[in-house]
């Protein structure tokens, strides 16, 4: 047998064992991978019987607004959840802020889920008059509540104006706050007549409070610190100050002199004197007789203030002056308010009232021609006339109170030349 025949024999049966190899593991591999994949899908055919449905939940959240004859309760009933869940909301909120007084534009947000048709509600934030957030988030299955305010800084403004045409809208001009002004004009209401005594030319100074938000915006104003009102012959100075031994903040003049006076002259904002006090001919009954008191023409519906503390001894209709309220005071005097369209909440024989205090409103009932107000002062049981009548002095400072009074008013009076 040839060399080359020997060397054939080996690789033959060499290439015959390979062959077989490939024949053996990959021809059936193929076959395993066809069946497994087959079998791959059914199961996973069968598996989709058995997964559960996808569940979506998405979050939402309102901004609303409080319009006329809107309660919170009719927001509520917007939202598709339980008279338990509504009610737990409820009675959380309420403990913070009373819902039946929200203003009008009262901010509102409510954040909510809605998963497959459900709706929760997960927080409520009411931004409430004096800029709190009264928050009510769900916790478990109940809600809690959480109050912040929204207020981080506190600003102090000087305003230095000159009257023309009228003081408020002087004031306004200047953007000073309508509460402001009314504050200032409550803060003269013992000393000076505003329709008569205020001129073209004269000046007023305020200095007063203001609270601002995270982003620098004024949300909220505060207590005037100081004030000046210039007329022609005298300047009035006012400062607020707080006394160390009754904790309360009033104010006084330069030489520690309460504003407060027994008696206001003027127990309304914003009204004309239509009628002084003196002989008149009488606008219905058509002949001269004595007028014993003051006529302040103002808008039907126009508050009107207790012009001092005391307590009412006369309430109801009474003849030609209509609805009637009569307050005594201390010292002999007493105060009397006619015409009334109605009495303020909670008016009656015996009810205390404090200065400044709403007791009614303007109107014309009784022997009147059109909306105003009747005012009488009384002393010693004598009408006299309210325009000039010297009004008793409240407190005067002294001793140490006084000596601290001198040295804050020297302070402010530095702050207000910086500012």
């Amino acid at each position: 047998m040839s060399l080359k025949k020997l060397y054939l024999i080996p690789l033959l049966i060499l290439f015959f064992i390979f062959t077989y190899y490939l024949i053996r593991n990959f021809s059936d591999n193929k076959i395993y991978i066809e069946n497994s994949e087959s079998s791959s899908s059914e199961i996973k055919l069968d598996d989709t019987k058995n997964v559960s449905p996808l569940i979506v939940e998405v979050i939402y959240e309102d901004l609303l607004l409080i319009k006329e004859g809107q309660t919170f309760g009719k927001i509520l009933n917007n939202y598709e959840i339980s008279n338990s869940v509504k009610s737990k909301i409820l009675e959380s909120l309420n403990s913070k802020v009373d819902l039946s007084k929200l203003n009008i534009n009262t901010e509102i947000r409510i954040t909510f889920t809605k998963e497959n048709d459900l709706t929760e509600i997960k927080r409520i934030s009411v931004l409430d008059k004096k800029n709190n957030h009264i928050k009510v988030i769900k916790k478990d299955d109940n809600y809690v509540v959480e109050t912040s305010s929204i207020l981080s800084f506190t600003k102090h403004v000087l305003k230095e104006v000159t009257i023309k045409d009228s003081l408020y809208k002087s004031a306004i001009d200047a953007n000073i706050p309508p509460n402001i002004i009314m504050q200032f004009v409550n803060l003269y209401a013992f000393d000076v007549d505003f329709q008569r005594e205020i001129r073209n030319g004269n000046k007023i100074k305020i200095f007063y409070e203001v609270f601002l938000d995270r982003k620098h915006i004024v949300r909220q104003t505060g207590n005037i610190k100081f004030a000046s009102l210039a007329l022609r012959k005298d300047t009035y100075n006012l400062y607020r100050f707080t006394t160390d031994d009754n904790g309360k903040s009033e104010y006084f003049d330069s030489e520690g002199k309460s504003a407060v006076k027994a008696l206001m002259k003027t127990p309304i904002n914003g009204a004309v004197l239509s009628s002084g006090y003196g002989m008149r001919k009488h606008p219905i009954l058509g002949y001269d007789r004595i007028h014993q008191g003051v006529d302040f023409a103002a808008p039907k519906g126009t508050p009107i203030m207790a012009a001092g503390t005391g307590f009412i001894e006369k309430i109801g209709m009474n003849g030609g002056a209509g609805n009637y309220i009569r307050i005594k005071h201390l010292n002999g005097y007493k105060t009397a308010y006619g015409h009334m369209s109605k009495f303020a909440s909670g008016m009656k024989k015996g009810t205390k009232v404090t200065q400044g205090q709403t007791i009614g409103f303007v109107g014309s009932t009784g022997m009147s021609t059109g909306p105003h107000l009747h005012y009488e002062v009384i002393f010693n049981n004598k009408k006299i006339n309210p325009m000039k009548m010297k009004l008793p002095s409240g407190r005067k400072l002294k001793g140490k109170i006084l000596e601290d009074f001198e040295i804050y008013i020297a302070d402010l009076n530095k702050e207000m030349q910086v500012n």
